[in-house]
This record gives structure tokens, C-alpha cells and sequence, in this order.
């Protein structure tokens, strides 16, 4: 079977490129994989390492209106000649230039949501993907009740999470007094709403840090937030590091306070390396990801004295973050890259098979 994954920019280092990496490496041992990125070839090589096996292609679109519907008919005719059984779309967004492909049958058509429907399910690549795709791919049970509830798509609809990166082979220690939090500077974040969390909790945990790390429009108001709570000999705004992993091993809480997700990846990489969440009910991913009381704790979304709550009792107890992290570290492994991808291959062959 021939498979072909497209992306925005293979070279990019966001999640949704990770993911891809890990599925279209794990599938190279049973498949024909290439990627196709819709942007030019990166000078300096950036991005995640892909197998040999791996062939990455590029055909760059253009981003107006017109250029739109020229790269329609280059996209259409570049499937045509590669004679592809399924082209996956990493990104519903990227239909936009596939609607000739969609409307040919030229291949099986995939559309894997690495997004929140419930946010974006007006638009008209989703739109266009529930009547004309013959399956989209979820990350959640519950988006894909969402999917099936607010658009009833004629496509086939599949929930497959994504996969944890890695399983380090040593855990967080657990002993640094520091909570940590990542991800963009951005409303979708409320990290203000972690800031004012974290301020009630210093009240009683003078000893303890809070480490935010990413970059974005949010992060000169932040840092004004940070001033006003009289937060600034205790909480820290950093920007990104490739070098993720010393930050997770260098934790003792991890911290979630989004408004809304996806598949929060960070969250599997801090249950990974032992480390116990604390995180905001937000839809979706955290209350399919935690268990709730047993490897983390789920408050009520944007309740800001649940998750002080919270955070105490990890700060408090020792005995209690050890067991959570033990845990986590366990339960994550039903996201082992190795069953992701034979959800992925199940799939595709029942997929081709029809």
C-alpha cells in the first residue's frame, strides 16, 4: 500500500509534526510512506529525522485566492501520477487544496484533525471534509462525538490518539519545589488564569517556583501579570527549549490550565517522565488522558481555586506525587508509538480493503 501524508512544512518542530514523525517512521516497516510538504525544502535541514525508507517530496502552494485554485490542479495531478491508495491529510485546514482530489476519488482521502471541532466546525474545510472525505481521523472519543454530532459527516469517523515521543529511562526525581507549564503565549492558553492560581498557592508555598515556557502575543501581558501578583522573585516566563526533557525531569507538578485543546502533548510527555498533572477539564483530552485522583488531578474548567486546590495537595504531599507520577508513568503506555501504529495500520487496511 501506498500512502502519502502532507503537511504545511515537514521542517516545522510543532506537535503536530512530531506526531506525523513518529506515525509515518512507525508505518515505514509495513508501507510505501512519503510525506509531502506544501512548503519549499529547508536549507539547513530542520525538522524531525525521517527514516530512509521515508521519501519526503515538495510542492510549495500558493496562499491567495488564485494561486489557491492553480495549486488545486498541481496537487490533483501530482496524486494522479503517484498512483497513491490513501493520501492523509495532517491538518484539515490543508483540504483547501485538495478539493480536485476530494471530488476525483483519485485516492482514498483522509483528514486527520489534530484541532478542536467544537471551536472550528463553521469552517468550510470541515465542512468540505465531512461530506467529502472518506474518513477523518480524531485524537479524542469525545471529538469524534463532536464531529459526528455537528456536522453528521458522510465520512467514516475514527478516533486514534496520538503517541508519547518518548519513555525516558529515568523518571523526574520529583524533589525541585517547581511547578511547570508549557506552551504558546496565547488566550487559548489562560495561562493568566495558572498566574492567579499560582499566586493564591504561593500565599502558603513561599519556597516553591512556577516555570512557563513558550513564546507568543500573550507575553508582554503576562509578564505585566506576573508584576501585578507581586509574583516576580517566583514565577518564570522563558522562552521555548529544544532541551524539553530537562524540564520535565526538573519538575515536581506539571500544570494545565488551557481554555480548550486538541491532544494536549504536553501532558503525555510529563505523565511519561513520571511527573503528576494537574489540569483544567478543558474540551478535549485531559479527562481522557488523566484519571482522575489516580495518576493526576481534573478540575472544573477555568476553576482557578480547584486547581490551587490542587496544586497544594501535590506540594503538600509528597508520598501522594510519587504514587500520581508512578502511575502516570504506567498508564501512558497505552500511547506506546508501537499500538498507535497498529491502530493506524488496522485502519488503513480495512480502509483499502472496502
Amino acid at each position: 500500500m501506498k500512502l502519502l501524508f502532507v503537511i504545511r512544512d515537514v521542517h516545522g518542530w510543532a506537535g503536530t509534526e512530531r506526531v506525523l514523525n513518529l506515525i509515518a517512521n512507525a508505518l515505514a516497516d509495513r508501507f510505501e510512506v512519503e510525506i509531502l510538504s506544501l512548503s519549499h525544502p529547508s536549507a539547513d535541514e530542520a525538522g524531525y529525522p525521517y527514516r530512509p525508507e521515508v521519501k519526503c517530496s515538495y510542492l510549495p502552494v500558493f496562499l491567495d485566492n488564485i494561486g489557491s485554485i492553480f495549486s488545486n490542479f498541481r496537487i490533483a495531478a501530482y496524486i494522479e501520477h503517484g498512483n497513491y491508495d490513501v493520501v492523509i491529510l495532517a491538518g484539515v485546514g490543508e483540504i483547501k487544496y485538495f478539493l480536485i482530489t476530494a471530488l476525483k476519488h483519485q485516492a482514498k482521502l483522509i483528514a486527520w484533525e489534530h484541532f478542536n471541532i467544537a471551536i472550528s466546525s463553521r469552517k468550510f474545510n470541515r465542512r468540505f471534509a465531512a461530506r467529502f472525505c472518506d474518513a477523518i481521523v480524531t485524537l479524542t472519543k469525545q471529538d469524534a462525538a463532536d464531529w459526528k454530532r455537528l456536522l453528521r459527516p458522510r465520512a467514516r469517523i475514527l478516533q486514534i490518539p496520538n503517541p508519547v515521543p518518548y519513555f525516558p529511562e529515568h523518571s523526574a526525581v520529583l524533589e525541585a519545589k517547581r511547578i511547570l507549564a508549557l506552551g504558546r503565549l496565547e488566550e487559548q492558553k489562560r495561562f493568566d488564569l495558572l498566574l492567579e492560581a499560582f499566586a493564591e498557592f504561593h500565599k502558603t508555598h513561599q519556597d516553591w517556583m512556577l516555570r512557563i515556557r513558550g513564546s507568543g502575543s500573550k507575553e508582554d501581558e503576562l509578564r505585566a501579570k506576573i508584576a501585578s501578583l507581586g509574583l516576580s522573585n517566583s514565577a518564570e516566563l522563558l522562552s521555548p527549549t529544544i532541551d524539553v526533557q530537562s524540564e520535565y525531569r526538573g519538575a515536581s507538578i506539571y500544570a494545565m490550565s488551557s481554555k480548550f485543546e486538541g491532544f494536549p502533548m504536553t501532558l503525555i510527555e510529563a505523565m511519561a517522565f513520571g511527573v503528576p498533572c494537574a489540569s483544567f477539564n478543558c474540551p478535549n483530552g485531559p479527562a481522557e488522558i488523566i484519571k482522575n485522583g489516580e495518576d493526576g488531578f481534573i478540575v472544573p474548567n477555568g476553576d482557578v481555586s480547584a486547581l490551587t486546590e490542587r496544586l497544594a495537595m501535590l506540594a503538600d504531599n509528597e508520598a501522594l506525587r510519587r504514587r500520581m507520577g508512578s502511575r502516570a508513568k504506567e498508564n501512558i503506555r497505552r500511547y506506546e508509538v508501537g499500538q498507535i501504529a497498529k491502530s493506524w495500520t488496522d485502519f488503513l487496511e480495512g480502509l483499502c480493503a472496502r
